[in-house]
């Protein structure tokens, strides 16, 4: 290592202006190189010495040898030195023997080389006599490094893959850890994440998600223009541009009043080493369209449209028969060739998806600076047509040394992301707007008419496409469904339905070293996040639809500008100091956090509009509405964290963090100083290493054993930025006038929820380090539950308030086993499995239980003693096959049900059966009751690599098990109550007299509810799932390629299989972030299977 001069002090001064530099590499960078491969040569030839000078402890010499575990043979080069302390350390010579010093009481050397994966070795403290082995095992492994001064809950995983976003690979990796749920297979919607289950009711009860020390927003309450789609920031981030991803399940502390939903910590790539590294990646890939429901044909759709009319007319109560052109049977009519189609409207609107993706990775420095810089583009199409995303990042990580005492990171970061999107999955209420999802159309849009226009001057069908199908015209009432094909094409361009958004992120975190015991360390970071949305309701191919006040309104546009700000300063000191047997290490600090939101949407109604060439924003359009937000909210933070280490047996950590917050009331329970409500989070976690006790075997069958408890406070600040505080906000009124409405009642007494943890964990490693098994059991305490609280008398037509009653708990288990069955020189085996579980209740509510409408009517029970989102609705006992039986089951006779107007209507032969529960004979609320429970019983993941010399075979699976899930596409697609397109199914309902069905008779309107909210549409979500099927080959290279340092090809596929008795596309889906959203499909777009391939280069 070379000596830094003044020069280059200086010189490191304009690093910042030259750094770019570095990227194609300099000379100084391969001399350092060399000469840092010299001085290992030379140290593996010459006997095995201590690389450090003794200090004034009393020492003891360990000897000893390392081997390769596959082979038996001995290691050169491989270093030692003692745990927690890299001042005694040294290098096995060529015979893979080693001789070290180390103070009398050290219990344990951590031993590593590149190649091999990190391992601790036990020892007796005081005894010169002892042999030490050390088996060491290949890094083509998963790490197993127990690191043993870490005695919380956390587990990691070091990013490489093809993923688009790395929600994926948190899946995949930490399956029992983290309850990942992917959205949906929209290339950039990422996943609803959940530690230890749901902590919360109505506040955000995901992860906060901190990268490169920076807490970010993830504005899970903040919509999209466009149905089903979702605000994802972690789209931002190229999976291939993180080095390291970490979750903390407990000892949270730390983070305050945003770490109660456990924390995601995810690091950048940085330099490392002196000689310049190239890596660049390549991947293609295909998405096939996935399992989609089976649909009627034409001509089982026009029975049961025949069928449905029937009952429409004696629902509807019209004065006289209607006759409809698509009943026309004479292939001589007019409409016979407009009719009588059979169209699979899915080949229309899906489509194989093509997936691209590039990335080049360069690392290097030298004695004064060290810099990671990476580009990266991103290209996926969805496997709906027209959708798209695409993502540009450019990432520039520097670690500068400005003097010998002072240091600084200097990192810079963009992505711009944009994507081609269109309203995905069903809305909850289908009467509040026209459809336009063009999925979902291409399922409930009838078979019998075809996309494009017939013309019978020419006897065919041309190239323009149909508007808006005009079966049920005579109705008068606008059942007219739009044309998914047109809406592709003519809602299609950058001034139409279009998502951009940019991410900037710029940080400086300059360090002093006072001491080798004492640093200061001050980090700045300013985020600028930039979202721009449009969106396009087309003329063409869509119905127009009634507005209040406004009438017939034929298309529709919006535009959405949002930008977020946030600007973080954070400053602590650093202290470490060893005496003997004990180590001791603190460190405090302060920080703020500024966050501001701005978003302007405007959207405008046309009413004479003729044509979708330029859908702009002006003032002639008929109907303008303009809304936005203007959010400010900032936090103070002053921490602390002690750590004391008793011969890395023993192990105590203490924290605390107070936090004042803009969100809090005034009146807000807490310490009250300095004019402000201070939130108090302590934390003590305890360890205890039991191998490293001397009593302890150091060659039996346990290679290390650690114990841990831990209890810490933390909390959830995701308030309303104005609960605390009285609002009001425009209204539109009298047509096109505004005013003022009140719009919150504030409660100055809100506050933070809290999560109290108490956890207990072992973590294990045996036979010879090649079986690992971590284990925790948590309870969790939340109190101060955010809930609605009613008020006696509305105020201003304010109903409720929010307030802080509620509580709930938490209690459950994770669990990983590891175990590498085969270790060889030419074969490798290594399989493992994980397992959460989690049982939450509910154990306080100020206003009692109540019920919430979520894609149903009051079809949610949160209730004392309750697991959280219950589903809640009717029983049911089958169908009625005969009239006889309808007869029978009521209390006087046939079951009934009751209108708005108060007339009673009877359940008959072919109706579903709802089990009377209070025996009224009345099927009305009182009967609900919990047909369901969305929280799975088990989850997780199990993974399997094979290898045979360079050749690699990775298998990973995903599970649930247990939990129930309300499949709201069925309840459409299965409703024989509209003449939507139905599935298949619909062609054994019920039709005749003493007919044994599974669904029930079809009822234009659904008079008697037979499709009303029911364990029908409730199902086991339970699925086992091949994930990832990943074959890699580690190509040779010959010897005198010096500049090719490694290079590999790789082919992988997605989702090859599913095992479920789920009925929809996909058992796995998050229609939103919010608790009372999970287990709800509401048919977004499924997963499909997947194929990549792709190629690295190491240079």
């Amino acid at each position: 290592m070379k000596t830094t001069t003044p020069y280059m002090q200086g010189r490191s001064l304009r690093l910042a202006l030259c750094a770019l530099a570095f990227a194609v590499g300099i000379p100084v960078s391969a001399q350092d190189n060399a000469s840092q491969t010299e001085e290992v040569e030379t140290a593996i030839k010459q006997p095995a010495r201590p690389l450090r000078p003794a200090h004034k402890y009393p020492m003891m010499t360990l000897r000893g040898t390392v081997t390769d575990q596959a082979t038996g043979k001995p290691l050169a080069g491989i270093q030692l030195r003692t745990l927690g302390n890299a001042l005694f350390a040294a290098m096995t010579g060529a015979d893979g023997r080693f001789r070290i010093s180390v103070p009398v009481f050290t219990t344990s050397l951590y031993v590593h080389s590149p190649g091999y994966l990190a391992q601790q070795v036990g020892v007796v403290s005081g005894d010169s006599t002892q042999t030490i082995a050390v088996r060491m095992l290949a890094d083509r492994y998963r790490s197993m490094y127990p690191d043993g001064t870490v005695i919380t809950a956390q587990s990691s995983f070091r990013a490489a893959s093809n993923s688009v976003t790395i929600d994926n690979d948190i899946e995949n990796n930490l399956g029992a850890d983290v309850r990942s749920i992917m959205r949906s297979a929209t290339p950039d919607a990422g996943a609803a994440m959940f530690v230890r289950g749901f902590n919360s009711l109505n506040a955000n009860a995901q992860p906060l998600i901190v990268i490169d020390g920076i807490e970010q927003d993830m504005q899970q309450n903040r919509g999209s223009l466009h149905l089903g789609q979702f605000n994802n920031i972690l789209a931002n981030l190229s999976p291939d541009d993180i080095d390291e991803v970490r979750v903390l399940k407990n000892a949270t502390a730390l983070y305050g009043a945003r770490g109660g939903n456990g924390v995601i910590l995810i690091t950048t790539k940085r330099g490392h080493s002196m000689a310049t590294r190239i890596d660049a990646n390549i991947g293609m890939g295909v998405a096939l369209v996935p399992r989609l429901p089976k649909m009627m044909d034409a001509g089982q759709y026009r029975n049961y449209a025949t069928e449905m009319l029937g009952t429409m007319e004696a629902n509807t109560r019209l004065d006289k028969p209607i006759s409809y052109h698509f009943l026309d049977d004479n292939p001589a009519g007019y409409y016979y060739n407009i009719y009588h189609n059979n169209t699979d409207w899915t080949d229309y609107v899906y489509r194989t998806a093509v997936t691209q993706n590039y990335s080049i990775n360069v690392q290097g420095g030298d004695d004064i600076g060290m810099y990671n810089l990476s580009v990266g583009y991103q290209n996926d199409q969805s496997t709906v047509e027209k959708n798209n995303f695409d993502r540009m990042n450019v990432r520039f990580n520097t670690d500068i040394n400005i003097l010998y005492n002072l240091k600084t990171r200097f990192d810079i970061s963009i992505s711009r992301t944009t994507a081609r999107v269109f309203d995905d999955g069903i809305a909850p209420d289908l009467t509040a707007g026209t459809v336009t999802s063009p999925a979902f159309l291409s399922l409930i849009k009838a078979p019998i008419v075809s996309p494009y226009q017939y013309n019978a001057v020419i006897g065919g069908f041309t190239s323009l496409l149909s508007d808006y199908d005009d079966i049920y015209s005579q109705l008068g009432r606008g059942y007219g469904l739009a044309n998914p094909v047109a809406i592709l094409s003519n809602a299609d361009g950058d001034n139409k339905n279009k998502a951009e958004n940019t991410y900037f992120n710029v940080r400086v975190e300059p360090t002093w070293t006072f001491s080798r015991s004492l640093s200061l360390t001050t980090m700045f970071s300013y985020n600028l996040d930039r979202n721009a949305q449009r969106y396009h309701r087309p003329y063409g191919g869509v119905p127009p639809f009634e507005i209040a006040d406004l009438g017939t309104v034929t298309s529709m546009a919006a535009s959405l500008f949002s930008k977020e700000i946030n600007v973080v300063s954070d400053t602590h000191l650093d202290w470490y100091r060893q005496y003997g047997r004990h180590t001791l290490a603190a460190f405090g600090g302060f920080r703020y956090t500024y966050f501001s939101f701005d978003d302007n949407n405007l959207n405008t109604q046309y009413t004479g509009v003729t044509n979708d060439k330029n859908p702009a924003l002006s003032s002639s359009t008929g109907y303008q509405g303009i809304h936005g937000a203007n959010d400010v909210w900032k936090t103070i933070k002053w921490y602390g964290n002690a750590d004391y280490n008793y011969m890395n047996r023993y192990f105590l950590t203490l924290s605390l963090a107070a936090e004042a917050n803009s969100r809090f009331g005034e009146n807000a329970g807490g310490l009250k100083a300095l004019g402000t409500v201070w939130a108090l989070f302590p934390s003590v976690q305890l360890g205890w290493v039991m191998t490293h006790e001397d009593w302890f075997p150091k060659h039996g069958v346990v290679n290390y054993l650690r114990l841990n408890a831990g209890y810490d406070v933390s909390g959830n600040d995701d308030i309303s930025n104005y609960a605390a505080r009285t609002s009001l906000s425009a209204v539109r009124f009298l047509y096109d006038m505004t005013g003022l409405q009140l719009t919150n009642i504030g409660n100055d007494k809100i506050q933070w929820e809290t999560n109290k943890k108490l956890n207990v964990g072992l973590q294990a490693y045996l036979l010879g380090n090649r079986v690992g098994l971590d284990f925790n059991f948590y309870v969790n305490r939340v109190s101060h539950l955010l809930t609605l609280m009613t008020f006696r008398n509305p105020i201003g037509g304010i109903n409720n308030y929010w307030t802080n009653g509620g509580a709930l708990r938490n209690t459950g288990f994770e669990a990983t086993l590891t175990g590498k069955p085969v270790v060889g020189r030419d074969w490798h085996a290594e399989l493992g499995f994980s397992v959460g579980h989690y049982k939450n209740k509910v154990t306080r509510l100020p206003g009692g239980s109540y019920t919430s409408s979520v894609y149903g009517d009051h079809n949610l029970l949160t209730a004392v003693g309750n697991p959280v989102g219950l589903f809640y609705g009717y029983r049911t006992a089958g169908i009625f096959a005969t009239d006889d039986a309808a007869r029978a089951a009521g209390k006087d006779g046939y079951l009934y049900t009751t209108d708005a107007t108060g007339r009673r209507n009877y359940f008959r032969a072919g109706d579903v059966h709802f089990v009377d529960r209070n025996g009224d004979g009345e099927i009305s609320e009182a009967d609900k009751a919990v047909i369901g429970d969305p929280n799975p019983d088990l989850y997780g993941n199990i993974f399997a690599r094979v290898g045979w010399r360079g050749l690699t075979l990775d298998l990973g699976f995903n599970y649930s098990l247990g939990a129930d899930v309300y499949n709201y596409q069925r309840s459409i697609l299965n409703s024989g109550s509209t003449l939507y397109n139905q599935q298949v199914a619909e062609v054994g309902r019920w039709r005749y007299e003493g007919q044994a069905a599974t669904l029930p008779r079809v009822a234009y309107g659904d008079p008697l509810g037979n499709n009303r909210f029911s364990d029908r549409w409730i199902e086991d979500g339970s699925y086992l799932r091949l994930k990832t099927l990943r074959l890699s080959y580690q190509l040779p290279v010959p010897g005198s390629w010096t500049w090719l340092q490694g290079l590999s090809v790789w082919a992988q596929a997605n989702n090859l299989v599913t095992l479920t008795k789920y009925l929809g596309s996909d058992p796995e889906f998050s229609v939103a972030g919010g608790v009372l959203y999970q287990g709800i499909d509401a048919g977004n777009l499924a997963q499909g299977r997947s194929f990549q391939f792709g190629l690295k280069i190491n240079l």
